[in-house]
């Protein structure tokens, strides 16, 4: 994961220098624009991934052969309807809306079509991929994504000697890494799990169960990215693709370092599936605890010495082509993901449960109802980092709505959830940065300054998971595997 982080980095600033700030604008809100049609994508992986794991319960060879051809049908099916809106509203919205240079409106264009082309194999390879992460083979899901940065690692070390326009260039570069990908995921899944040859098995119950879980599932989805990418559209809109671009940044540095804690939401995914299909909810309700408790602890100690040090980092990262308000739209945005750390597993739980209309339609209301609050600040003449923080207020409201209509159904009690996540997530957001935040203040701007900034936090941050975000037996056990690990005879 830190290779993975360092390189995320590291080709995001050869990006930003080949194309320029107004380039990489533009692909940014271009590419992110399409990606808002692929709610479909976010939608079914989660879908299969569940239906996977309960089928896979009571016939695992044949079981999971069932969700395979069904999932495909039901890909193939939406990622036509997801063609035509592309190909009509989509297009029209890039050359009549968008705001987008002239002379820059060709390229854009051939982003716009390479990315629909992306699209189709980052759709198609989800039923392959969901069927690997429910058989939890990790070890796989890491060789391809190292593959995968390594790939974009060469093709922005060559991009600013290749030919013609880079901008084109790399649109057509991230096609050909999509569809490698996908050829990784479909041979090891048909080989090693998709392994039944006699023909399809398409299952017509199923094929409803998965469409009406998939269905509700979508309105979630879709007002969740219409937070993110919806708001890109309307910042272009007020600012132009100078602000896109800021905004791009600050979104890389918080994918890169989300990533860790993406990674392990992704481990527990298929043990909250499988125990709650089980039955045993009270094993449920421990996981979804202790994944709210580690994954946002990890976010806290990640994000505490890039927020301090952006002035530090941002040179080092990007030089001298560093887009304005992208420090403070970045401090925002790793706030935003904080709080969002903590909304992924009772999503998982509910979607575990699979009674998802209600709580999706509340959840929804609220992410919905971002993008005319923030277009109405805009409209009454605040600036760009009033979105932001907008975002942080409603990503608070949306978790207290999800924990409220979890509760209607997954039995817990919200006094527990405050007294086992609340309470060891606030006190590490309040205690950690004191030590980092004094070294900050009383340096002068330097790299020891963030060297020491980061040590300390890496420390106090080990300290306080061990002794507030762990409880007792989950110590015991951090004690046991580290015996294990280094001190084996």
């Amino acid at each position: 994961m830190l290779f993975v982080l360092f390189v995320a980095l590291y080709t995001s600033r050869v990006v930003l220098n080949t194309l320029g700030v107004e380039d990489f604008g533009v692909y940014n809100v271009v590419a992110g624009f399409v990606t808002l049609f692929g709610f479909f994508n976010a939608t079914l992986s989660s879908s299969m991934q569940r239906f996977y794991n309960y089928e896979g319960i009571n016939d695992q060879v044949n079981g999971y052969y069932r969700v395979y051809s069904t999932g495909l049908i039901i890909h193939l099916a939406l990622y036509v309807i997801i063609f035509i809106l592309l190909e009509t509203f989509g297009l029209w919205y890039v050359n009549s809306v968008m705001v987008v240079p002239d002379d820059r409106l060709f390229a854009a264009n051939i982003v716009y079509q390479s990315t629909v082309v992306s699209m189709f194999f980052i759709i198609l390879q989800i039923p392959y991929m969901g069927a690997i992460m429910a058989k939890e083979r990790m070890d796989y899901y890491a060789v391809v994504s190292m593959l995968d940065v390594i790939m974009k690692l060469i093709a922005v070390i060559i991009l600013p000697y290749l030919p013609f326009d880079k901008l084109i260039i790399y649109s057509l570069i991230t096609l050909i890494i999509s569809i490698f990908d996908f050829v990784c995921y479909y041979i090891y899944a048909k080989r090693k799990i998709l392994i039944k040859k006699n023909g399809w098995n398409i299952d017509k119950q199923l094929f409803n169960s998965m469409l009406s879980f998939s269905g509700w599932n979508l309105i979630g989805t879709f007002a969740f990215l219409l937070k993110g990418q919806g708001l890109n559209m309307v910042l272009n809109v007020y600012f132009g693709p100078i602000i896109n671009a800021a905004r791009g940044v600050a979104y890389q540095v918080n994918g890169a370092i989300n990533g860790f804690s993406t990674n392990i939401a992704t481990a527990f995914r298929p043990q909250i599936v499988n125990t709650y299909a089980q039955g045993d909810n009270d094993k449920t309700k421990y996981l979804m605890f202790m994944e709210s408790r580690v994954c946002y602890a990890l976010m806290c100690l990640l994000t505490i010495p890039i927020m301090l040090e952006l002035d530090v980092l941002l040179p080092l990262w990007l030089g001298d082509a560093i887009p304005a308000n992208t420090k403070i739209f970045a401090i925002l945005v790793l706030i935003d993901s904080l709080v969002c750390t903590l909304n992924t597993p009772c999503s998982q739980v509910a979607f575990a449960v699979g009674r998802i209309n209600k709580y999706q339609i509340a959840t929804s209301l609220v992410n919905l109802g971002l993008i005319p609050v923030s277009w109405l600040f805009l409209y009454l003449g605040y600036d760009a980092v009033s979105v932001f923080v907008i975002t942080i207020i409603f990503s608070v409201v949306n978790q207290l709505v999800c924990l409220i209509q979890l509760k209607y159904i997954f039995p817990y009690k919200l006094r527990d959830y405050l007294k086992t996540v609340i309470v060891p997530c606030c006190v590490m957001t309040v205690v950690l940065p004191i030590i980092p935040f004094f070294v900050h203040n009383v340096m002068s701007f330097s790299i020891l300054r963030f060297l020491l900034v980061l040590v300390t936090d890496v420390i106090g941050g080990i300290i306080l998971m061990y002794f507030v975000v762990l409880s007792g037996k989950e110590r015991l056990k951090t004690v046991q595997y580290v015996k294990e690990m280094f001190f084996r005879k």
